[in-house]
């Protein structure tokens, strides 16, 4: 049994479903523009940044790429920053740079597709078997995937900013309804962790 089937059999995600999104985004797709990661991200020094709680302590990078986590986007683009790149599976972002996106396909984002309107460069990744122009890189949230492009594409150093995944609380710019920080909860909990454990496993592979 493969990752995404036992993350399918943990929080109860549809199978058929998952294959529904990734058909829809392919759909989406006019050209595979994978070779755009290369050229952004290989042996760049990159900063990888996630809607964690501390987000709004974060003012300034000195990495030469960013990559931004879904909503982390909303808080950036507050600041005047574009991220180069933002990984997304479409539940956190509501403004839409110019930027090259990273998006998701899952059960159940089907009905946020309608984001992938404002967004002109696309990368569609999925977490069932890939066909079309879709790819499978691996990860499990936005922060998790961010850190794997950045690895899997040749960064030559990743700096990690609001991953705050032992946080009590959720950031309010992972939502685009929330308006403050709110209490963890159970379920968002148990997907951090699993992000957690890939984050590490990343980690331990000399970042």
């Amino acid at each position: 049994m493969n990752f995404y089937e036992l993350v399918r059999r943990e929080f109860g995600f549809s199978k058929r479903l998952d294959y529904l999104s990734a058909l829809l985004l392919n759909m989406r797709i006019e050209e595979d523009l994978e070779y755009r990661l290369v050229s952004l991200i290989e042996g760049k020094r990159v900063a990888v940044v996630g809607a964690g709680p501390s987000l709004v302590n974060v003012r300034e990078f000195n990495e030469d790429v960013i990559i931004a986590a879904d909503g982390a986007t909303n808080y950036l683009v507050k600041l005047g920053i574009i991220p180069d790149i933002i990984v997304s599976d479409l539940d956190g972002i509501s403004v839409f740079p110019d930027s090259l996106y990273v998006v998701h396909a899952h059960g159940d984002n089907i009905l946020t597709h309608w984001k992938i309107n404002y967004m002109k460069d696309l990368v569609g990744t999925v977490q069932v078997s890939p066909f079309g122009r879709l790819k499978l890189y691996g990860g499990f949230t936005d922060g998790d995937r961010a850190l794997i492009l950045a690895k899997n594409f040749g960064a030559k150093s990743i700096k990690m900013y609001a991953m705050d995944f032992d946080s009590e609380l959720i950031g309010r710019y992972s939502k685009p309804y929330y308006l403050s920080d709110v209490p963890m909860n159970s379920f968002k909990r148990r997907k951090l962790m699993i992000a957690k454990e890939i984050v590490h496993d990343i980690s331990r592979k000399d970042l």
